[in-house]
C-alpha cells in the first residue's frame, strides 16, 4: 500500500515500503509480539496509575473537607463563645443584683445586649419556667417553658455550663429555634433561674453557603445522643449521617479525623471537628461517588486509548507517548488545581494575595484591594512594599514586615498577623493577614501566598468584654470598699455625737470669753471637721443625707468658677464654656458645687507649671447605649459636665483606684484621698455615669454625665437659725450608747419636751407596749443589738400606726432612707446631730401627717 506523496511520513511512510512478510514477517511478528507484551505492561502501569489518581483526588478531597469543617468549626466556636459570653455576663448580672428581673432596667438590658447579638432574642425564666424579663417586648406570664428540654436539662443537670439544645418551637414565636442557656443559680448552688438565647436554626453554618467547594457538599452539625441541630442551610436531610453512624464518630479514638465511610452500598467522604464551645460534633460529608467522577471520566478515557493501543500496535510508541506527556501535564494541572482549590477556598469568605519571590511580581483579589483601601484599578505594590501600602497603621507596617520574615526564614510554621488599615473619618478597620510560604522542587523559596478578612468586630467585641470586665472589677472593690467606710463611719459617728454633743452642752454652761468657753470652742470646730470628714466618706458610700431635689446645674457650676478664680496661678488660662443655663437636675446642689470643685482643684495641681484648664457644660443626646469608664449610658438626654487639663496626666497603674476612698498620688500631707470618692459618691446618687481619658504627660479630662430633671420645681429654703421649742410631748428615746442617751434626754429637756430614754431597745419595746398612748414621738437609733431602729418602729406601729418615727443613724448602708420609709418612718437624720439640728429634725417629724395605716402598708418590704 502507498501513500500518496505528502499525506504520509515518518513510521506510516516506512511500513508502507517494507516488502511482504518472509521471516522477516516472521521477525516482524516476534516484534508485534514485543510490541503487544509492551502494550500490556504500559497498560497495567496506566491501570496502576488510575489507581493511584483515584487515591489521590479522594484524600485531596478529604484535605479539602477536613479545612472546611475546621473552618466552619471555629466560626460556630466564635458565635457559641459571644453567646457564652452573653449568658455568663447576663447570669452574673442576675446573681449579683445588677440585673433585677421585672423592672425597666431589666428589660431595657436584655433588649441593648440582644440587639448586638445575632439572635432572635433574650430571656430569663424563673424556677417554675416562667418569662420574667424578654428582650424584645415584655415578659409574657402565662408563658410556660417548664416543659422544654432546655428547663429540664437544667434543673436536672444542676450545673453552670453552657448548654445548646435541638431545634423546637417556644412559647411566644410560631418558628423552631435553638435555644441556648445557661443556668441562674444562687450562691449557695440552688437554682433559681434559666438565662435563654434563642437563635435562628442555621446560626451556626452561615459560613457554610459561602464556603462550600460544590453543590453536593453537605454539612450536619450533631449531638452526642444523634440529634441533629443543623443540617446546612436550606433542606439538605439528604445529606445526614444516620444517627448511628453519627453516634460511631464520637466513640472513634481520633474523632477529628478526616476518613471514607461504609453507609450500606454508599461511601462518603466525612471530615468531623468537635467544637470546643459546646459537646457538638459538626461534620462535612461528600459522596464518594460524586469526588470520582471527574476520575471514572479520565479513566474511560485512558481504557479506550488503551484498547486502541492494543489494536494499532505500530502506533503504540507514539501514542504512549503522548500519552505520557498527557498523563504528566494532567496529573500537574492537578495538583497545581488542588493547590489553587485549597487557597480558594480561604480566601473565599475575603481577601486573597500573592508575592512570588523570585520576580518581585504581587497579585491581590478584588476583595484584598477593597479590604487595604485600594482602587479596582490600582495596580498591587511589588515585593516588600506589599507589607507597607499607604493605608496600614504606621505603628503596623514594622511589626508587619518583622512577622512576614520570620515566616520566610522558618521561625514560625504560619504567618497570621492582625493589623490596622485606614478606612476613612478618623477610623481604623482591622483585617487579619494568614498566609504561608511554598518551596519549588529545589527547596527554594518561591511563593508567599495567603489571605486576608476584616476582623474589625471581633476586635470591637473583645475591647468590649474588656472594658465590661475592667468596670465590673471596679464596681465591686468600690461596693467593698464603700462597706468597710461606712462601717468605720458609724462607728466614728457615735463618738463624735458624743464629742459635740457634750462640748456644746458644756459650752453653754461656761461663761463667753473665758478660757475654757475658748477651749471649747476649738474642741467643737474639731469635731465638725470631723463630721465633715465622715459625711464625705458617706458620701462615697451612698449612704449619707441626700437632698434629692431640682437645682439649674449652671450658676452652681458659674458660683464654683468665680470662687476658684482667686486661686487659679497666674500661668493658668481658665476657659469656660457653658451652653445649658436652663438645664435642671435632680440632687444636691451642695454636693454637686463639692465634687466640681475637687475636680478643678485637682486641675490646677497637676498643671504646677502652667496650661489651660477647661470647663464645658452643655447637653447631649445619647442614640444608642454607651458603656462609660464608670457606669452606663441609656439612650435619652443628658447633661455633660467635662473639667479638662493639660497636664501631668494620670500613670496607668493608679487608673484602677482612681475613685477608691484614701486612695492619693499626692502624698500624706498633701491630700485625704477622698476627693474623687466624693465625686463618685455624688454623680453615682444622682444616677449619672463618669468617662475619664487622660494620657501622662497629655493632661486628662472628666466627663460627669448627669441625668436631665423633667422640669425644675420651685423650694423654698426653711430658716436654719430658728430653733423651734416642744410643749411637753413625750418623746422615747433609744440608743444602745448610754452616753447617748443621756444627751439626748437633756437636750430635749431643755427643747421643752419629756424623754423617757432607754438603752436597750426589747425594754423600750416592752415599756410602750405596756402604755402605748403615752408617747408623742420615737427617736431610735438604726444599729442596735438585737432589734434594730427600722425593725422597733415596725413593731411600735403595730401598736399604734400613727406614731411619728425618727430614726438616727451613722451608716445605715445602701438605700436606707428608702428602707425606713418603707417601714413607717418619716424622716431619717444622720449622726452626729447638733442641739439646733435635733430641734428642727423633732420639730418636722411632730408637725408632719401621721403615717398610713398598719391595713395600707402590709406590703411594704
Amino acid at each position: 500500500m502507498t501513500a500518496p506523496s505528502g499525506h504520509k511520513t515518518g513510521l506510516y511512510a516506512r511500513r508502507a515500503a517494507v516488502p511482504p512478510p518472509r521471516w522477516r514477517d516472521v521477525a516482524r511478528q516476534r516484534g508485534m509480539l514485543l510490541a503487544l507484551a509492551i502494550s500490556l505492561l504500559i497498560a497495567a502501569w496506566v491501570a496502576f496509575s488510575l489507581l493511584t489518581l483515584r487515591q489521590q483526588s479522594l484524600e485531596s478531597e478529604l484535605r479539602m473537607l477536613d479545612a472546611l469543617s475546621s473552618a466552619l468549626a471555629a466560626q460556630a466556636d466564635g458565635t457559641l463563645a459571644v453567646a457564652d459570653t452573653t449568658l455568663r455576663a447576663t447570669v452574673d448580672e442576675l446573681a449579683g443584683g445588677a440585673i433585677v428581673p421585672g423592672s425597666p432596667h431589666a428589660q431595657e438590658t436584655l433588649r441593648t445586649r440582644a440587639s448586638a447579638l445575632p439572635f432572635r432574642k433574650l430571656l430569663v425564666l424563673d424556677a417554675q419556667g416562667l418569662e420574667v424579663a424578654a428582650s424584645n417586648r415584655p415578659v409574657l406570664a402565662v408563658a410556660s417553658h417548664a416543659a422544654a428540654t432546655y428547663f429540664r436539662h437544667a434543673r436536672k443537670a444542676g450545673g453552670a455550663g453552657l448548654y445548646v439544645g435541638l431545634p423546637q418551637y417556644v412559647p411566644g414565636l410560631d418558628d423552631p429555634v435553638i435555644p441556648l442557656s445557661r443556668p441562674w443559680l444562687s450562691e449557695d448552688g440552688h437554682f433559681v433561674g434559666l438565662v435563654v438565647l434563642l437563635a435562628d436554626p442555621e446560626f451556626l453554618d452561615a459560613g457554610f453557603a459561602r464556603g462550600a467547594p460544590t453543590r453536593d457538599t453537605g454539612l450536619g452539625i450533631y449531638r452526642r445522643d444523634g440529634g441533629v441541630l443543623s443540617d446546612g442551610p436550606g433542606e439538605n436531610s439528604a445529606k445526614l449521617l444516620p444517627p448511628a453512624l453519627s453516634r460511631a464518630l464520637w466513640e472513634q479514638p481520633d474523632p477529628e479525623a478526616a476518613r471514607i465511610v461504609e453507609e450500606g452500598e454508599r461511601r462518603r467522604l466525612v471530615a468531623p471537628r468537635l467544637l470546643q464551645r459546646a459537646p457538638l460534633l459538626l461534620v462535612v460529608t461528600r459522596d464518594a461517588s460524586a469526588v470520582l467522577a471527574g476520575w471514572r471520566e479520565h479513566a474511560r478515557l485512558v481504557a479506550a486509548f488503551v484498547a486502541s493501543a492494543l489494536l494499532v500496535t505500530l502506533g503504540l510508541s507514539l501514542r504512549n507517548a503522548r500519552e505520557q506527556q498527557w498523563r504528566r501535564a494532567n496529573e500537574a494541572v492537578l495538583a497545581a488545581e488542588r493547590e489553587r482549590a485549597l487557597y480558594a477556598f480561604q480566601a473565599a469568605r475575603e481577601g486573597a494575595w500573592e508575592w512570588d519571590l523570585a520576580t518581585g511580581e504581587t497579585y491581590m483579589s478584588p476583595r484584598m484591594k477593597e479590604l487595604m483601601g485600594l482602587a479596582p484599578d490600582e495596580p498591587a505594590p511589588r515585593g516588600e512594599a506589599l507589607a507597607a501600602l499607604h493605608g496600614i497603621h504606621p505603628d503596623d507596617v514594622a511589626p508587619l514586615r518583622q512577622a512576614m520574615q520570620a515566616h520566610l526564614d522558618g521561625r514560625s510554621a504560619e504567618f497570621s498577623f492582625t493589623l490596622r488599615v485606614d478606612a476613612g473619618a478618623g477610623a481604623w478597620r482591622h483585617v487579619r493577614w494568614r498566609g504561608r510560604s511554598l518551596r519549588d522542587g529545589d527547596g527554594a523559596l518561591s511563593l508567599f501566598v495567603g489571605t486576608a478578612y476584616d476582623v474589625s468586630a471581633e476586635v470591637a467585641a473583645d475591647q468590649q468584654a474588656r472594658r465590661l470586665d475592667d468596670q465590673l472589677q471596679r464596681a465591686r472593690r468600690l461596693e467593698a470598699l464603700g462597706t468597710l467606710a461606712g462601717g468605720v463611719a458609724h462607728d466614728f459617728n457615735n463618738i463624735l455625737a458624743a464629742v459635740l454633743g457634750w462640748s456644746e452642752r458644756a459650752r453653754e454652761a461656761v461663761a463667753e470669753g473665758s478660757p475654757i468657753a475658748r477651749h471649747l470652742d476649738h474642741v467643737l470646730q474639731a469635731g465638725r471637721r470631723g463630721k465633715s470628714l465622715v459625711e464625705r466618706v458617706l458620701s462615697f458610700t451612698r449612704s449619707g443625707a441626700r437632698v434629692r431635689q431640682p437645682f439649674r446645674v449652671q450658676p452652681v457650676i458659674e458660683e464654683v468658677l468665680d470662687l476658684l478664680g482667686a486661686s487659679v496661678p497666674a500661668q493658668v488660662q481658665v476657659r469656660r464654656e457653658l451652653g445649658a443655663p436652663d438645664a435642671v437636675a435632680l440632687g444636691d446642689s451642695t454636693a454637686l458645687f463639692e465634687a466640681t470643685m475637687n475636680l478643678c482643684n485637682n486641675a490646677l495641681q497637676a498643671m504646677p507649671g502652667g496650661g489651660e484648664l477647661c470647663i464645658t457644660l452643655a447637653q447631649k443626646t445619647v442614640s444608642e447605649p454607651r458603656a462609660l469608664w464608670q457606669g452606663l449610658l441609656a439612650p435619652g438626654p443628658w447633661l455633660r459636665l467635662s473639667v479638662a487639663d493639660t497636664g501631668t496626666g494620670i500613670a496607668a497603674e493608679a487608673l484602677p483606684h482612681l475613685f477608691e476612698p484614701f486612695f492619693t498620688t499626692k502624698g500624706p500631707q498633701r491630700g485625704t484621698g477622698l476627693g474623687l470618692a466624693v465625686v463618685h459618691g455624688v454623680v453615682s446618687d444622682m444616677g449619672g455615669a463618669i468617662d475619664v481619658h487622660t494620657r501622662p504627660g497629655q493632661g486628662a479630662c472628666f466627663e460627669l454625665y448627669l441625668p436631665l430633671a423633667p422640669q425644675a420645681v420651685a423650694m423654698e429654703a426653711g430658716d436654719d437659725s430658728h430653733v423651734p421649742r416642744g410643749q411637753g410631748q413625750v418623746v422615747l428615746v433609744v440608743d444602745d450608747e448610754p452616753a447617748l442617751v443621756e444627751l439626748l434626754e437633756e437636750q430635749l429637756a431643755e427643747l421643752g419636751y419629756e424623754p423617757r430614754g432607754f438603752s436597750d431597745a426589747q425594754e423600750a419595746l416592752r415599756v410602750f407596749t405596756a402604755r402605748p398612748g403615752e408617747f408623742d414621738l420615737l427617736v431610735s437609733d438604726q444599729a442596735m443589738p438585737r432589734l434594730t431602729g427600722v425593725e422597733l418602729a415596725q413593731r411600735l406601729l403595730q401598736l399604734r400606726p400613727e406614731l411619728p418615727v425618727l430614726i438616727a443613724t451613722g451608716f445605715g448602708g445602701p438605700d436606707f432612707e428608702a428602707r425606713a420609709e418603707a417601714a413607717g418612718a418619716l424622716q431619717v437624720v444622720h449622726k452626729p446631730l447638733e442641739r439646733a439640728e435635733l430641734a428642727r429634725a423633732v420639730d418636722r417629724a411632730l408637725r408632719r401627717p401621721p403615717p398610713l395605716g398598719m391595713n395600707q402598708r402590709q406590703k411594704v418590704g
